[in-house]
């Protein structure tokens, strides 16, 4: 629902893909060559940002802002002439992530991925996801995706950034928006391994984390 005067912002932004198809909601919503909205594109490898840049080239957008900042740390900008902080309408947070989700087009990572990746990245998202928030305008809306199947990536970051929220945002149902979306309900508890020397346990130690009661259901 990205509408003409909206502030958007793509987190964890390269290789593009993401931030061209925002582009072209925006330039779709506004009927006009210029809109009035923008869409400020990050990425944390400086790499990265340039592949981002050349792609999204192509759109010969106007309304595109390209920066190289941590996600977690993308500074909060002052408006002067609103005398405001800037905040966006719109923050898609595609954070780093495990990747098992995309074991079968991707069988390179099977040389990569181990049991523990999940958990290691777990607080990076958290963290990702919870400044996010501080960026984002009142009434505004946040998508927190992953390429991970992994509960630990998923549920328990969303889990713990309501958490933290202390009910100021609630969950939103996209069913009727996305009807043709194939889905499924969220976990409500999940398994986690002890971590000894380094190592996973194979069954042993387990914990169950839970989600907590919220506004709405997704």
């Amino acid at each position: 629902e990205v509408k003409p005067k909206h502030s958007v912002m793509d987190m964890c932004a390269a290789p593009g893909s993401k931030t061209s198809q925002l582009l072209e909601m925006l330039h779709a919503a506004s009927g006009e060559a210029t809109p009035r909205g923008v869409v400020v594109a990050n990425d944390a490898s400086l790499q990265r940002a340039n592949l981002l840049t050349h792609q999204c080239k192509r759109s010969h957008s106007p309304a595109l802002i390209v920066t190289n900042h941590q996600a977690q740390l993308w500074p909060i900008l002052y408006d002067e002439k609103k005398g405001k902080k800037l905040r966006f309408d719109r923050i898609l947070a595609d954070v780093p992530c495990s990747g098992d989700g995309t074991l079968r087009k991707s069988p390179d990572l099977w040389k990569k991925w181990n049991a523990s990746s999940g958990v290691d990245l777990h607080s990076l998202q958290l963290e990702i996801a919870t400044h996010a928030l501080r960026l984002l305008e009142v009434r505004g809306r946040l998508v927190y995706s992953t390429c991970s199947l992994n509960p630990l990536e998923n549920e328990s970051v969303v889990a713990a950034l309501l958490k933290r929220a202390k009910g100021s945002v609630e969950l939103v149902d996209v069913s009727k928006s996305l009807p043709e979306l194939k889905r499924r309900p969220g976990m409500k508890k999940w398994k986690v391994g002890d971590r000894v020397e380094g190592n996973y346990e194979g069954m042993g130690g387990f914990y169950l984390a839970r989600i907590s009661k919220v506004n709405k259901a997704a």
